[in-house]
């Protein structure tokens, strides 16, 4: 007599008979449905010691199936797995979000599907002569499947992972992450730039009392699975956003200093790698953030014009432009006019004003930094307007400065300077 009887749903008989030759040899027992009502009916009558869920199915999805399950006090408890071609990460959350045990990607790798399953089928019962796998690659398990079995297996062990010359170390108690390292990263960070890795190896071994107890991870297992998938899915789109960021990547010197005087040690850390030196890759590796935090940072400098790009030095002059939130005067032929805010730059301001000047029109302006005791006092010239609010950038006026001394022009660069790092200090989560 078999140990397990394992449930197996899907529309296309060859999957559920390839399947089904994999985990007889557990050995197990296994039941076939070909659609989801017949999984569901199946799963209330033989109360199955584990059901494997295909996503798309006729008449009932995968997901419909899971969710019947749960409602139900008699299988809400029945491990499930779901396994789909559809990889996409925010597929896989839907998953784990419904309560699956683990969501595997078509095609199915033979041994990597055993092995999920005979994880998943101990924390019931154990299985004679069972033993963990202690090593391994990540191409055939990754982290987030090796996190979910030895959370099952309530394992208390160090990970230790290898990509290169790249080093990682997750730490568990009982099957809870409670430390985690990468290169510069620690804690969270660390654990989700370790996600990322989809290439490599891993190899478990004993704590030692001796070990260092940097890195705490306070964050739950599940909440780290769902949170490290989230990021996953949105580097690439980040990534695109900064395709002009080529070659040796800088911000300003007084950026830079600005981040060492106000930001917590990471943001600092990461701040001082923008000095020209490094490309973007070499950021990503050496940073205190995962790569989703780095890039995040990254494009909130390349938005405020911290960043040099590869675009023509026509489309980002002035540097950094920031909004700022003093009042500002300015005058042309008529009273003086004020407005509450205005986006500040060494190379000039954008006033939002429904009644611009006219372009090539010179103005006086007139503004105070909360540094300086005396106001600056320059003159402009209009070289953009815009009257017409269905037009991009909104009604206002772009005004060049024409006689900005040495000592304002610092004075400004210092203030959007401080800004700058403020903001990063508001934003960034510590790693």
């Amino acid at each position: 007599m078999t140990d397990w009887r394992i449930l197996v749903a899907d529309d296309e008989p060859y999957v559920v008979l390839a399947i089904k030759e994999v985990l007889e040899s557990l050995p197990a027992s296994v039941l076939e449905a070909q659609d989801g009502e017949e999984a569901l009916r199946l799963a209330k009558a033989e109360l199955p010691d584990i059901i494997l869920l295909d996503v798309k199915m006729p008449r009932l999805d995968g997901f419909q199936v899971a969710t019947a399950l749960k409602q139900d006090p008699t299988t809400a408890r029945i491990p499930l797995i779901f396994f789909s071609a559809l990889g996409a990460p925010s597929e896989k959350i839907k998953g784990l979000e419904l309560g699956a045990d683990d969501y595997v990607a078509k095609p199915i790798d033979a041994e990597e599907l055993k092995a999920r399953v005979r994880t998943i089928l101990r924390r019931g019962r154990p299985e004679k002569g069972a033993t963990f796998l202690a090593s391994g690659q990540l191409e055939v398990m990754n982290l987030p499947s090796l996190v979910r079995a030895l959370e099952g297996d309530r394992r208390t062990t160090r990970l230790l992972l290898t990509r290169g010359e790249e080093r990682g170390e997750i730490v568990f108690v009982d099957g809870h992450i409670t430390r985690a390292m990468q290169g510069q990263r620690q804690h969270e960070a660390a654990v989700y730039e370790l996600f990322s890795w989809r290439e490599g190896a891993f190899q478990m071994a004993a704590l030692d009392s001796g070990q260092p107890t940097a890195g705490e991870v306070a964050a739950p297992n599940q909440g780290l699975l769902l949170e490290g998938l989230r990021r996953l899915e949105e580097i690439p789109a980040l990534r695109a956003r900064l395709a002009g960021v080529r070659g040796r990547v800088a911000v300003p010197v007084s950026v830079r200093e600005a981040v060492a005087r106000q930001a917590q040690a990471s943001v600092a850390a990461l701040a001082s790698l923008l000095d020209g030196a490094r490309t973007l890759e070499q950021i990503l590796v050496r940073s205190p953030f995962d790569t989703w935090g780095t890039l995040k940072i990254l494009l909130r400098l390349l938005t405020v014009g911290a960043l040099d790009t590869s675009a023509p030095e026509s489309e980002r002059r002035g540097g950094l432009r920031l909004k700022v939130g003093i009042p500002i005067e300015y005058q042309s032929l008529g009273l003086w006019q004020e407005s509450a805010t205005f986006n500040l730059s060494a190379w000039g301001v954008f006033i939002r004003t429904a009644v611009p000047f006219d372009t090539g029109e010179e103005a006086i302006l007139r503004f105070q930094l909360p540094e300086q005791e005396t106001p600056i006092r320059i003159m402009g010239r209009v070289v953009w307007a815009n009257a017409d609010p269905s037009k991009w950038g909104g009604m206002g006026m772009g005004i060049q400065f024409l006689d900005l001394g040495a000592d304002d022009r610092c004075a400004i660069e210092s203030h959007l300077a401080q800004l700058v790092a403020a903001q990063l200090c508001e934003e960034c989560e510590t790693p």
